[in-house]
């Protein structure tokens, strides 16, 4: 009896609400094993996760196991679905073929196999990567214009604060008893404790970060970050996580500070002479890979 697996993605909550919601992709596929005779060994599931980025755990998941495991179909609900990174698309295809395993589309029949299914199937790759990288432009154009206008675009909201609704957006807004400990972070640092020994300070009075202890390395992060003297900051890297030059930041009065920019000045320049410049191996030692040797 043939065998298959599923794969369902969606990117966002809206794309589940326009007709995709990954339930449905899942009842439908699992129509379409049925369909060819096979049985479903696995359902794997990315909920959240851009198709541009091969980076999704359940769709890694589902490529190891047909590595491992005999399985005739890799049964999703469009090319879309697969990938929308023509590279990584044709990449893994390549390699599911290697192992015995087609694609199979639940919305279209393309048969790879065939001059016109493979030219058919490349078209619709690389209008997949276009319609992605034109959405990507607008949600960055608007994200732009959201921080420009000193509002919050989403992630790790940063200690000291929440985010409050305005309208549809959001705005970081003081926790009180957050900023307190924001503050006394800073005094300690500035007063010449380092990092660790800030650390071990707030730990041992009790004072926790939402539940978590103080690590050093979460110090360091909080000590540069310029939220606290009141400035969002966003732009920094492009796409592709590669750092942008600082005067296409955008940076923007936005909320409440909780540091003075001469300290948060002061405290960076402090933390730029402490910190040990990383070598690549001991710089007093005549021998190569003494660095690895413990």
């Amino acid at each position: 009896m043939p065998t298959a697996i599923i794969y369902g993605r969606v990117s966002t909550v809206r794309q589940a609400d326009d007709g995709l919601p990954i339930e449905s992709q899942v009842q439908q596929a699992k129509a379409k094993a049925e369909a060819l005779g096979a049985k479903v060994l696995q359902i794997f599931l990315d909920e959240g996760i851009s198709g541009r980025s091969s980076k999704r755990p359940a769709f890694q998941g589902a490529v190891n196991f047909c590595s491992l495991t005999k399985v005739d179909y890799f049964i999703c609900w469009s090319t879309s679905r697969f990938a929308r990174n023509k590279i990584d698309a044709a990449s893994y295809k390549r390699t599911l073929k290697r192992w015995g395993t087609k694609v199979i589309y639940v919305s279209s029949e393309i048969d790879s196999e065939t001059d016109e299914g493979w030219f058919y199937e490349s078209v619709m790759e690389i209008v997949d990567e276009q319609f992605s990288r034109t959405i990507s432009k607008d949600t960055r154009r608007s994200m732009l214009k959201n921080a420009v206008d000193g509002f919050f675009n989403g992630g790790r909201v940063p200690f000291g604060y929440r985010t409050i609704a305005v309208g549809r957006r959001k705005k970081l807004e003081v926790v009180s008893s957050e900023a307190a400990t924001v503050r006394e972070i800073f005094r300690l640092y500035l007063s010449g404790l380092g990092t660790k020994e800030v650390a071990l300070r707030l730990n041992h009075d009790g004072v926790r970060r939402r539940g978590a202890k103080w690590e050093k390395n979460v110090l360091g992060a909080l000590l540069r970050n310029p939220v606290y003297t009141g400035y969002m900051v966003f732009n920094r890297k492009s796409a592709e996580g590669i750092a942008r030059p600082n005067d296409q930041w955008v940076v923007t009065k936005a909320h409440e500070a909780l540091i003075s920019d001469e300290d948060f000045a002061s405290a960076k320049k402090l933390a730029d002479v402490r910190t040990p410049k990383k070598e690549h191996s001991s710089p007093h030692s005549h021998f190569v890979f003494t660095g690895m040797l413990r």
